[in-house]
Parts: structure tokens; C-alpha cells; sequence
């Protein structure tokens, strides 16, 4: 009887696949993925010194950051008045909310770089190849994220290889992180260069943290409920 009740969640997830709360939840990943995507377009944009695409990028991502804050407060609403208990629905806003970070943290790298443009600070190409080298990693542990949402109440043992997968490229986006501030550290680039190229490194680290924090989540709601 215990073992049902531990596992309520993942059985509620399993019976109602097509609820709004699962489609909110796919929803709001896609949503993450695009603001993830659009910092990566917009760094990469840089590093071909194409300042204007890499403005495009920004203002989509801008859009989709508000949309993303859209979702998770409907996604809340809806939370509210489930049927699961008080517990599990904290449960499940804490990821809500800890997915929305990863857009949040996007879209602050993306003010680094607007603010890079409108200045006129020069970052030498070899740190926007660095930079962009950390976006694309960010942009697939994003997209590794999605799927362990997707997989929730379907496919648990599916559900903990993308949680490791993700662990793994947290791994990979730390590695990326130390060698890409010591090349900031070590350009030749003036103080606003630095602080801005450092705030930029900072803010993809943060979302790439966020993923992490997610995908811990999830492994709580599978491991919590075994027992």
C-alpha cells in the first residue's frame, strides 16, 4: 500500500500523458530550448562579427523568455488545482521553476552581449569561439533535459540514463568554463572587455547549472518514490 502511495506521481504522469500539466511542462522545455538556442545564435553570430544577426537572436529570445514566464505561471495555476497532494505539487514547481532559470540565465547573456554591441567593447574572436564552444554545449543539455520531462511516468530507466547524460554534460560545460575564463583572463582586451566577456561566461554557466539542478530534481521524484 506504502509502494502506491510513494508512487503516485510517477503513476499520475504515467495514466495522464496527454494532461495539460505534462503538455504545459513539454511545452515550457521547447520554449527553454529556443532562448537556449537563440544565445547560442547570437554568440555565434558575434564571433563571425555579425552584430546584427546576433541582435535578431536577442530580441527573439527576449520573446521567448516572457513566454517562457508565461507558461510556468499558467503551469502554477494549474498545479494548484490538481488532484495530487500538496506535496508532489510543490514537487512539481520546483522544477517549473527551476527550468524557467535556464531561460532566466539565457536571457542575461544575451544582455551582456547587447550591451557589448551598443557599447562598441571589443572581445577578441578566439573568446567568442570559446564562448560559442559553451552555448552549444548548454544547448544540447537543454535539449537532454526535455527529453527526461518527456520520459517522466513513461520510461523510467529511460528517464535516469537522461538524467546521467546530463550530469555528464555538466561535466563537459565545467571543463569549457575553466579553460574559457583563463583565455578571457589572458586576452589582451581592455577592463569592459573582461567584465563583460567574464559576466556572458558566467551567465551560460548559471543556465548550465540550472539544467543540472532539474535534472536532480527529476531523480529525486523517481528514487523518492521506490521506496
Amino acid at each position: 500500500m506504502s509502494d502506491k502511495k510513494g508512487r503516485s506521481l510517477l503513476d499520475w504522469f504515467g495514466r495522464r500523458r496527454e494532461d495539460f500539466v505534462l503538455k504545459g511542462m513539454r511545452e515550457h522545455g521547447l520554449i527553454i530550448i529556443d532562448s537556449v538556442n537563440e544565445l547560442e545564435r547570437a554568440v555565434t553570430a558575434m564571433a563571425k562579427g555579425d552584430e546584427d544577426t546576433a541582435m535578431g537572436a536577442i530580441n527573439r529570445l527576449v520573446l521567448s523568455e516572457k513566454e517562457a514566464d508565461r507558461i510556468e505561471d499558467r503551469l502554477a495555476f494549474k498545479l494548484s488545482k490538481g488532484e495530487l497532494d500538496p506535496r508532489e505539487r510543490e514537487d512539481l514547481m520546483h522544477l517549473v521553476r527551476k527550468m524557467d532559470r535556464i531561460a532566466d540565465w539565457a536571457m542575461e547573456g544575451a544582455i551582456h552581449v547587447q550591451l557589448i554591441i551598443e557599447a562598441g567593447i571589443e572581445i577578441p574572436g578566439h573568446i567568442w569561439d570559446a564562448l560559442r564552444a559553451i552555448c552549444y554545449e548548454l544547448t544540447l543539455a537543454s535539449k537532454m533535459l526535455l527529453r527526461a520531462v518527456e520520459r517522466l511516468g513513461a520510461d523510467e530507466e529511460d528517464t535516469l540514463k537522461c538524467i546521467q547524460s546530463i550530469k555528464s554534460q555538466e561535466r563537459v560545460i565545467d571543463d569549457l568554463n575553466v579553460s574559457t575564463l583563463t583565455k578571457i583572463l589572458m586576452a589582451d582586451m581592455d577592463f569592459r572587455g573582461t567584465m563583460m566577456a567574464k559576466g556572458l561566461l558566467e551567465a551560460v554557466e548559471k543556465s548550465a547549472d540550472r539544467c543540472k539542478d532539474c535534472a536532480d530534481t527529476i531523480h529525486i521524484l523517481i528514487t523518492s518514490r521506490r521506496e
